[in-house]
């Protein structure tokens, strides 16, 4: 399993909706993780990363930590998609301002 790392900068209930077949969507809460993303020249780049949270009252009282989330990977077209798995919870990082 990999973690992903980074600031919890958001959470949200992604918006409901209903396909032209009667199907309803969305209503799904949401974080969005500000980390670091290794470059293959050894460069880094930030990159907000959206994900679905299963239990989003595991995330509400950590906007603006650093957290780290074991996540899953997987292909869709040529983009990899990350999703964490039921069950995981964040773990708390301390910074120096906050210890």
């Amino acid at each position: 399993m990999i973690s992903l790392k980074g600031k919890l900068i958001n959470f949200f209930e992604a918006p409901k909706g209903e396909t032209k077949e009667g199907r309803e969507y969305g209503g799904d809460c949401k974080i969005q993780v500000l980390g670091d993303i290794s470059l293959q020249n050894g460069e880094t780049k930030c990159d907000l990363v959206t994900l679905t949270a299963h239990d989003i009252a595991d995330f509400k009282d950590h906007v603006g930590k650093e957290i780290s989330i074991p996540i899953g990977v997987f292909v869709n077209g040529k983009n990899a998609a990350f999703f964490i798995p039921r069950g995981s919870k964040p773990e708390i990082f301390k910074t120096a301002a906050s210890a």
